[in-house]
């Protein structure tokens, strides 16, 4: 993502995050004693399809997917090519500490092939074994119905414990092609779970979409990003992440709190839930649609939402407010606030250094720690 990105009224958000680029700029020099554990597997399809059926250790991420579906014609070339013997591309798959194994690069081929073998579709349009067109899994002969059962595939699997930057590294450069993907767009492939389902359910309620006045944009999942920024930050500075500290580095940072979410019992997830919608409650009530934007004096245009002011601001009002809390003069203290962090120049460059993170998180708990004691 860019440190800014320009667009018009209804989905605008200002990026000031160095860290949130392209893969592409890395290399293997910016990860000091690097480690890739990768094995050299072969599977079949049958094993394949009882993996990810029956014994749910393969997975294969529905909420990522960046090219088109398949059509028919697609589909039936591939079934023919291994009813005819021809090689099909390996794939690779990661390994969590569980033995979990995560398809990377391969999805559409697997998904092809075991939605044929349930029925799904019958095979069209096929230049070279023509008398098995129109037929599904169960009309062809056992001997070709045992030869796609048994096909194998190679893959490479990257095994735990493999560093989360290099990961990442490794899913962009298989996947890459098309639109390149972020680094959020990657999260939430490869840290597929509850942290997926809660940032999915969390973006979408009504009590975000006010407070940010409908303008931060789903596209490229810049909605999910800023709202996971919260909620790392937010879990962070109340104790909740363990061993898990901040290190400048927000991308290994994210990635550690999507993992630590994923193991959240439910009553954790709905607790997270309600500080969040609490906290976007306050923020509109309190501040109106325009709370996470500088002011726009001495500026042409109303300015974008600031990722930093969202999250730090949305930490401020994460506490439940108390009843006597005059709203009018709660605004305007907050407003001043604002104008000092604004002239600051702490909300622009590498706001994600710890200097940042701390400066403006410690800006706003003088207010956040007054309102929870008076509630």
């Amino acid at each position: 993502m860019n440190n800014l990105i320009n667009q018009p009224e209804k989905t605008d958000i200002e990026l000031v995050n160095e860290t949130e680029k392209s893969l592409n700029n890395h290399t293997y020099d910016d990860y000091p004693d690097i480690l890739v554990k990768m094995t050299k597997e072969q599977f079949s399809v049958f094993e394949l399809k009882r993996r990810y059926e029956v014994s749910n250790t393969l997975v294969m991420n529905p909420d990522f997917q960046r090219q088109s579906v398949w059509n028919i014609k697609q589909k039936s070339e591939l079934i023919e090519s291994i009813l005819m013997g021809i090689p099909i591309p390996i794939i690779y798959l990661f390994e969590n500490e569980q033995g979990l194994k995560q398809v990377v690069d391969g999805r559409q081929r697997l998904s092809c092939i075991f939605d044929f073998l349930n029925g799904i579709f019958k095979l069209k349009d096929l230049n070279r074994l023509k008398k098995e067109n129109d037929k599904v899994f169960s009309n062809l002969s056992s001997q070709f119905q045992a030869k796609i059962e048994d096909y194998q595939f190679l893959a490479y699997t990257v095994q735990h414990p493999t560093p989360e930057r290099v990961k990442f590294d490794i899913f962009d450069r298989v996947n890459r092609g098309g639109t390149q993907l972020n680094n959020q767009e990657m999260r939430n492939a490869l840290y597929l779970g509850k942290a997926t389902y809660l940032l999915n359910k969390l973006v979408e309620t009504e009590c975000f979409l006010k407070a940010t006045g409908k303008t931060v944009s789903p596209e490229r999942m810049k909605d999910k990003y800023i709202t996971l920024r919260f909620l790392g930050f937010y879990l962070l500075r109340t104790e909740q992440l363990g061993d898990i500290s901040y290190k400048s580095d927000v991308d290994e940072f994210l990635a550690d709190v999507m993992k630590e979410i994923n193991a959240f019992s439910d009553e954790k997830i709905n607790q997270l839930t309600e500080v969040f919608e609490r906290s976007m409650k306050n923020c509109y009530e309190i501040l109106g649609k325009d709370g996470f934007r500088f002011s726009n004096e001495n500026h042409s245009k109303k300015r974008p939402i600031n990722m930093g002011l969202f999250e730090c601001l949305s930490y401020m009002l994460s506490v439940p407010l108390p009843d006597n809390t005059n709203r009018i003069i709660l605004k305007k203290e907050i407003e001043v606030l604002k104008k000092s962090m604004d002239e600051s120049n702490n909300f622009k460059g590498l706001i994600d250094s710890n200097k940042g993170v701390e400066y403006r998180f410690n800006k706003v708990n003088t207010i956040r720690m007054r309102l929870k004691n008076a509630f």
